[in-house]
């Protein structure tokens, strides 16, 4: 089974908290499992991270802000990357036409991850759970 990680709960494993520890405490509980995020949850963070960059003013916050995104490159080295493909896009269509309320950056992760018959582990469930055919869990709890 794979299971894409969300960007929340990639968060949580990055930061290394509460949640993050229970994340990988319930994945080392599985037996080989297949874990990776999208490329939707990559451009998310590197977004997340230019800002943080573009708003640094202090020659302190550019050092940190730079660390962060080193960081992120360091991180992703290590990461199964699943694509936003051409059936992943027919996916896409798809789904906004069905669920029009729900965010754009959402439904492409849904749609790659439903493209790849994967659990798709997320705290959002409000969001995620509209989409009755998509599997979902919450494993920051």
């Amino acid at each position: 089974m794979m299971y894409i990680f969300d960007t929340d709960h990639l968060s949580f494993v990055q930061r290394n908290g509460k949640e993050g520890k229970q994340i990988l405490k319930r994945l080392a509980t599985l037996d080989n499992p297949e874990v990776a995020v999208t490329i939707i949850t990559y451009e998310e963070q590197v977004r997340g991270r230019l800002l943080f960059l573009s708003k640094a003013r202090t020659i302190e916050q550019q050092v940190l802000a730079y660390q962060g995104l080193e960081q992120l490159v360091i991180n992703y080295q290590s990461i199964v990357i699943v694509p936003f493909n051409r059936i992943a896009v027919l996916e896409h269509q798809r789904l906004r036409k069905s669920y029009p309320r729900l965010g754009n950056m959402d439904l492409k992760i849904a749609a790659i991850t439903l493209t790849n018959k994967a659990v798709l582990l997320t705290r959002n469930q409000a969001d995620f759970q509209q989409i009755s055919e998509l599997q979902i869990e919450d494993w920051s709890v």
